[in-house]
């Protein structure tokens, strides 16, 4: 097995030099975009409800393209569980750019863990923006 990889990898430099070019860019660009998303979500994101949407073209549009830049951070995410970094933080992160039934549950049972709540209040409180309520809080509860 190790012949076979060290063979391909002789033998395909230039795609394998691209390829971890690529990565490098892409986790580069997601590690910059991370405290950016973060910031930019209200506090309350997951202690609201949510809504109910009427989607029209553009927003059925919009709502595409949202979803696979989230199931691309959920990846990078996925690859952060076996390497090192925020993985728990960049699946939440990649959930709530997507748009699927049972969303909220999900991310309320991600969220509602100690270790990924205190992570995503650590990124706000850098980005020097409120930290988020817990799940289950209201506005005018502490978080």
């Amino acid at each position: 097995m190790l012949d076979f990889l060290t063979s391909w990898l002789t033998q395909h430099a230039a795609l394998a030099a691209a390829l971890g070019i690529l990565s490098l860019v892409l986790l580069t660009m997601t590690l910059l975009a991370t405290p950016w998303l973060l910031a930019r979500l209200p506090k309350d994101y997951f202690a609201r409800p949510p809504k109910h949407i009427t989607y029209s073209p553009a927003r059925v549009l919009f709502s595409t393209l949202k979803t696979v830049a989230g199931i691309a951070v959920i990846c990078i995410g996925l690859v952060m569980m076996l390497t090192p970094g925020p993985g728990l933080v960049f699946l939440v992160l990649g959930l709530a750019l997507c748009e699927f039934p049972g969303k909220q549950q999900l991310l309320i049972k991600l969220v509602s863990q100690q270790q990924v709540f205190s992570a995503l209040n650590w990124i706000r409180e850098k980005a020097d923006k409120p930290p988020f309520l817990r799940p289950g809080s209201r506005l005018g509860d502490q978080a």
